[in-house]
């Protein structure tokens, strides 16, 4: 074999410092120092929704794709890190890790079939906020209303004023007279027309507003619809209507929601004005001129957009309703025409109700109907538990090894401990960063793999360190014996680390759940093993073998004479003589 050439150790090492410098710099300037837990370490809750066949339908694994993509955005959408929602048959299993996750999986869970609704009549004394358009207008609205708008403002109950009794005075007060005042810290729209205008313009144009109804959409309650507004008693029957088929020609009798209202009032509301599919986008903003006040910013697809502009045009300061999956999620009245199609609804939102409303009219309508089947929760006590128990199993695994390296390798084993400490150093910003740019977790699993990495890395050592051994028992200087070791040994490390990286990848393809994360985290070692055994653990060994106390074979170095079956080592340099053992006698 030709003599092996020697290369300078100073610049790997140089390169492995710059490494160091370049991953803590970008970790400090995230502002993230610990890595992201998963649900097994810190705790969080887990849901497996299962899809309702209603009305005969039948359950497509088209459909549940489809509500997974949904959930799935929904999730995502909340911020929470590594959130998980994964299929399970035709179940979609959902986990969040964090604490106070289960209201967010109340929420996500939801079928979030919208429909926007004109009232017709109810026993809510005050609308929670108003309409307006989306501009930087300096006119504002008041976002709750203390009394109701003055009868002159209110709708006409329909288009066939014999067919059915009138509702009420104010559909805000059923029951009761309304006063004849605005509504306290009321501002009109400056291009609103009077309350007479209004009036007049009402009694010409039907309430029924055909521009967003169907011809063949009721345009007056049925006997049995208002029967069944005038029974019910939000009080008690709130779940009952909850969830209800939202059939847009019909009238629809229904409950406020209990997340957004203080109280429970009952509505009787008209046929769809705008579907949920026609939205175009959905955002939580502060709204108004104080910035103080959070609403829902909507967009309109172009054709409601059209039908938005005149409805709202012909029936200024009359109310309306948006449902959520059969209840009303809010209230208002129509404070100003809105011709852009960008509406703004206000009310007693607060950030996280508006967010919610927001993603769940954002990311549309889930095909299915979904019921929550089982459901758990892991306490961060528990987590932390099992996080102590794998770090203490990575301990002692660590430890073991250095044992054997200590026993075996004596002085060599300080490049043992070097490296894996390095390697450890270069492997914790790498998943502190990871945690920050793309929500990755370290999981229970995630640390298995780590712990099994450290035998990765192990055994690489164990190659070179026996490559060289063999070289100085050929009669090499200790220099020589580390170049033409490492040439051979780097062959068989780079192909074990191979085999081990092409393991993890179609572990990581093909798994579900944590055992991704031990496929990860293994591969992810096994990369960073291969740099610090080119960029450091052979410099390192080269720079020893210029010392005294290993080129002259000290007998802790772990390259002493007798260790290694030579006779002598006369320096760094020399070259070593096998000793021979004389024939024995028969």
């Amino acid at each position: 074999m030709p003599p092996a050439k020697r290369s300078s150790p100073g610049r790997p090492l140089v390169l492995v410092l710059l490494l160091l410098v370049v991953l803590y710099a970008a970790m400090a300037l995230s502002g993230a120092s610990v890595p992201s837990l998963g649900l097994d370490l810190r705790g969080g809750t887990t849901v497996t929704l299962k899809p309702i066949a209603t009305n005969g339908q039948k359950i497509k694994s088209s459909d549940l794709q489809t509500a997974e993509n949904i959930l799935s955005n929904r999730v995502n959408a909340l911020g929470v890190g590594n959130p998980e929602v994964k299929r399970e048959g035709s179940n979609i299993v959902i986990s969040l890790p964090g604490k106070n996750t289960q209201g967010a999986l109340d929420n996500i869970g939801k079928t979030a079939l919208l429909s926007i609704r004109q009232v017709y009549e109810s026993n809510d004394p005050s609308m929670s906020g108003a309409l307006v358009a989306d501009t930087s207008a300096t006119t504002a609205v008041s976002p709750a209303p203390s009394v109701a708008a003055s009868p002159a403002a209110t709708p006409s109950p329909t288009a066939s004023p014999s067919a059915t009794p009138a509702p009420a005075t104010s559909p805000k007060a059923a029951g009761g007279s309304a006063p004849d005042i605005e509504p306290a810290g009321f501002v009109r729209a400056a291009a609103s027309p009077s309350a007479a205008a209004t009036s007049a313009a009402v009694s010409a144009a039907p309430s029924a507003s055909p521009v967003a109804v169907p011809a063949v959409a009721e345009t007056t309650p049925t006997a049995a619809e208002l029967g069944a507004y005038q029974a019910l008693d939000c009080t008690k029957d709130q779940q009952q209507v909850a969830g209800q088929a939202d059939i847009p020609t019909k009238f629809m009798v229904t409950c406020t929601d209990p997340q957004t209202f203080p109280a429970a009032y009952k509505y009787l509301l008209m046929p769809t004005l705008i579907q949920g599919k026609e939205i175009g986008s959905a955002d939580a903003a502060l709204i108004g001129q104080t910035g103080t006040v959070w609403g829902v910013n909507l967009t309109f697809k172009s054709a409601a957009s059209s039908r938005w502009a005149n409805f709202t045009a012909k029936n200024i300061n009359k109310d309306t309703a948006v449902v959520l999956d059969g209840l009303v999620k809010s209230a208002e009245y129509i404070a100003e025409a809105i011709p852009g199609g960008n509406t703004q609804i206000s009310g007693n939102f607060t950030h996280s109700t508006a967010s919610s409303l927001a993603n769940s009219l954002k990311y549309g309508a889930l095909p299915l109907a979904f019921e929550p089947q089982t459901a758990y929760t892991v306490s961060a006590s528990l987590g932390s538990s099992e996080l102590k128990a794998g770090l203490l199993a990575g301990a002692l695994g660590l430890i073991l090894v250095l044992l054997y390296s200590f026993f075996y390798y004596r002085g060599l084993s300080v490049v043992t401990v070097s490296s894996l400490a390095l390697s450890a150093a270069i492997q914790y910003p790498i998943i502190v960063l990871l945690g920050k740019s793309i929500n990755y977790t370290l999981t229970l699993a995630g640390i298995a793999g780590l712990i099994v990495a450290i035998g990765v890395t192990a055994d690489s050592f164990v190659v070179f360190f026996e490559r060289l051994r063999d070289e100085v028992r050929d009669g090499n200087s200790l220099r020589t014996s580390v170049e033409k070791g490492w040439v051979r040994a780097r062959r068989t490390i780079v192909s074990a680390d191979f085999v081990s990286i092409i393991a993890a990848v179609v572990l990581y393809l093909l798994a579900i759940g944590d055992v991704r994360g031990f496929a990860f985290t293994l591969g992810l070692s096994t990369i960073v093993d291969l740099v610090v055994v080119f960029l450091f653990t052979k410099p390192l060994i080269s720079l020893l073998a210029k010392t005294t106390f290993f080129g002259n074979g000290h007998r802790l170095s772990g390259l002493d004479p007798h260790h290694l079956g030579v006779e002598r080592i006369a320096g760094s340099g020399t070259t070593l003589t096998r000793r021979v053992t004389p024939p024995r006698k028969v």
